[in-house]
């Protein structure tokens, strides 16, 4: 048989998960994109692939009050935003905690399922980072609504949430949706919020760092590792450079995962989440070394692509996704999938119809398909 012989790609430059609210503020919807400027604007009829389920002109718009970024693949945010979805269903949860948050959030009611509420919907965001599954990955969330985020303290505040919340949770308050001028056909076009819009979907917030590690390598000096002190050679060995601009410490993947590890103290960990760097005392998260390490021996085509001199596209005149979407628009791929269009549940509580689990753990008694784990590279062996 003959295997595939083509190298896997670099770790995706950007993944997010997000939750949606419908102006009446009484509907709410769950999905997953490469990126969120793009995604609001096919949710709110500006462009085309938005989801069925929020097709409904008496809903919009929809705003984006927060995403959960740093998911190490499209795989790792489908599985997140299904879990998010069906806590109660999920094999990312075991089943005796999912069949007490079910009664905890059905609150004595006596219904089948749990409700599908703001409170709910934030309540599980909060248990989800905090499984096993997840609690290791460099997640983080994002609000762009006050309310939404200060309902997301008061009920965290009383849950014992199983994670450290300090610097992974951040409100950055966007505008709300307002219209970008006057109805057509009855029909308003809404300014996606310029904060969205922002949002690096690329590998431009990594530049710097791709770079830095192609002058440090590029130069003939003789290297050594920050850990281990012994020589490095880049072309027979995995090596990480520090992501900070003033500092050139080069070492060994290995190395630089044991002591992160060992700062860590889990001994139940196979893969660090952040350390110190052995030279500057700086702390690094695992996450950014791995993304530059992935493309520098996995991804020659996106770093051709980053040092590119850009042309930006004129847009169309009437084109409304160009003008509302800004530069992005220009420079990312129209390819993007559509995630969820045919299998994301009903916002409202009495329509949800949940799909068969089956689907996608790939059948009975089998587990849910996690990330290759050098998505994140390094680690240590469990002995």
């Amino acid at each position: 048989m003959n295997l595939p012989t083509t190298n896997p790609p670099p770790i995706v430059p950007f993944y997010c998960c997000y939750l949606l609210r419908s102006k009446t503020r009484r509907y709410f919807y769950i999905g997953s994109t490469p990126n969120p400027a793009r995604r609001l604007a096919q949710h709110n009829g500006q462009s085309r692939g938005g989801a069925k389920r929020t097709s409904l002109e008496s809903k919009r718009p929809w705003e984006m009050t927060c995403i959960v970024t740093g998911f190490p693949s499209r795989v790792a945010a489908l599985q997140f935003e299904w879990a998010w979805q069906n806590t109660h269903a999920t094999r990312h949860i075991e089943r005796d905690v999912r069949d007490s948050r079910v009664c905890e959030l059905q609150k004595g009611k006596g219904k089948k399922r749990p409700p599908m509420s703001l409170e709910a919907r934030l309540k599980n965001l909060g248990f989800l980072m905090g499984v096993k599954s997840f609690r290791r990955w460099p997640l983080e969330i994002r609000f762009f609504a006050k309310d939404v985020w200060e309902l997301w303290e008061k009920y965290t505040d009383k849950m014992a949430v199983g994670w450290e919340m300090e610097g992974r949770v951040r409100l950055t308050q966007a505008h709300t949706m307002v219209p970008a001028g006057d109805a057509i056909d009855g029909e308003f076009v809404y300014k996606i919020p310029d904060l969205i819009r922002e949002i690096p979907v690329a590998y431009e917030d990594c530049k710097a760092h791709v770079e830095k590690a192609r002058a440090v390598l590029g130069n003939a000096k003789p290297r050594r590792c920050g850990v281990c002190s012994k020589s490095v050679n880049d072309a027979s060995s995995l090596v990480c450079i520090c992501s900070v601009d003033t500092c050139s410490t080069v070492c060994h993947v290995s190395c630089l995962s044991s002591r992160f590890l060992e700062e860590e103290g889990d001994r139940d960990a196979i893969i660090p989440t952040h350390g110190t760097c052995p030279s500057c005392k700086r702390q690094l998260k695992w996450s950014t070394l791995m993304r530059e390490l992935s493309l520098r021996i996995r991804g020659q085509a996106e770093i051709e692509a980053m040092f590119k001199p850009k042309r930006r596209a004129k847009p169309k005149t009437g084109s409304v996704e160009k003008e509302l979407l800004g530069t992005q628009a220009t420079e990312v791929s129209d390819n993007e999938d559509v995630l969820d269009e045919t299998w994301m549940q009903d916002v409202e509580d009495g329509e949800e119809e949940y799909p068969s689990i089956d689907r996608y753990v790939g059948g009975k008694g089998k587990e849910e398909e996690f990330p290759s784990i050098d998505s994140y590279a390094g680690g240590r062996k469990k002995g």
